[in-house]
């Protein structure tokens, strides 16, 4: 029988930390009163992670998780995204009358799934990160129970978070079916040991990666959701949403495109850049369109 090695956890010790605190601010939530005390206790259970991640590099559980410089430059900045939030929201959710612990706790574990898509070096962690991060904002979304655009928000939300979830699954079992494995690192070995330029199987799985991906990101045109959630969701979490998620994103987006996928960089480049130069184009247009055409109007001879 083979003796069962305890892998490394300094890498993963922030998220470690994060975790045991998130879930000490949920169990002082039955006894302390003050909500702002919970709000201070977020905050530095957010700096006790930062603080730990000074020692964290290196790569545990087989390569399933990264803790490089690429990962540690996002999480800093999931972290300033808490503190901020917190700060912003003390005063917002007494004005709304849902001051309530648990906001501050979803905040902490969403933020904890940004960490760990951040550092996934597998596709199945990566999918487990976005899930964690992805249920708690559906919570926050809707977190003004009583107001109608709020839960009209996490509905369309969740609704529309589900079928980005259901693409990645899909795109992982596509990719799992040609390489054998979910590993990033491995995926990215066996694409250029064998070639695999032009698959049909491969260039699928990419798409539905992109579509996943482009969601979380709201790149056009998988944008549809974000108008309705921001307007309906809290103020404090529509800001918390417009940064935390959007670099978890990216963080993925990065790691398994450039990683994975890093010998067929044509292949997907010619997937993205359309997407990106739509996204640029539709975001500065489509808002402004009468003022648009007054302009143009002017400016004809």
């Amino acid at each position: 029988m083979p003796e069962f090695v305890m892998p490394d956890l300094q890498p993963i010790m922030p998220e470690i930390a994060l975790t045991c605190l998130a879930l000490a601010v949920l169990l002082a939530d039955l006894f302390i009163k003050r909500k702002e005390v919970i709000a201070l206790l977020s905050i530095l259970s957010v700096g006790i992670a930062a603080c730990l991640m000074g020692d964290s590099l290196g790569v545990t559980f087989n390569g399933m998780f990264i803790s490089d410089g690429y990962s540690i430059f996002f999480k800093l900045i999931f972290f300033l995204n808490v503190i901020l939030t917190v700060l912003i929201s003390v005063k917002y959710l007494v004005i709304e009358k849902v001051n309530f612990g648990e906001y501050y706790v979803l905040i902490l574990f969403s933020t904890i799934g940004m960490m760990i898509m951040a550092s996934a070096g597998d596709l199945v962690v990566l999918f487990l990160g976005l899930e964690l991060m992805a249920l708690s904002t559906y919570i926050l979304a809707g977190f003004i129970r009583y107001d109608v655009k709020s839960n009209e928000a996490s509905v369309k939300y969740f609704l529309l978070g589900a079928f980005a979830s259901a693409f990645l699954l899909y795109g992982i079992a596509m990719i799992y079916g040609l390489t054998g494995t979910t590993n990033i690192q491995a995926i990215a070995d066996y694409i250029g040991r064998n070639g695999l330029a032009g698959n049909p199987v491969l260039m699928v799985s990419m798409i539905f990666f992109v579509i996943a991906f482009s969601f979380k990101i709201a790149a056009v045109p998988f944008h549809m959701w974000a108008p309705d959630t921001y307007e309906g969701a809290p103020t404090s979490i529509t800001a918390f949403m417009s940064i935390g998620p959007k670099a978890a994103g990216f963080a993925v987006l990065g790691r398994v495109f450039l990683t994975a996928f890093g010998s067929v960089r044509v292949e997907w480049a010619a997937i993205l850049i359309p997407i990106a130069i739509l996204t640029m184009g539709v975001g500065n247009i489509v808002p402004y369109p009468r003022r648009i055409l007054r302009g143009c109007w002017r400016i004809l001879p």
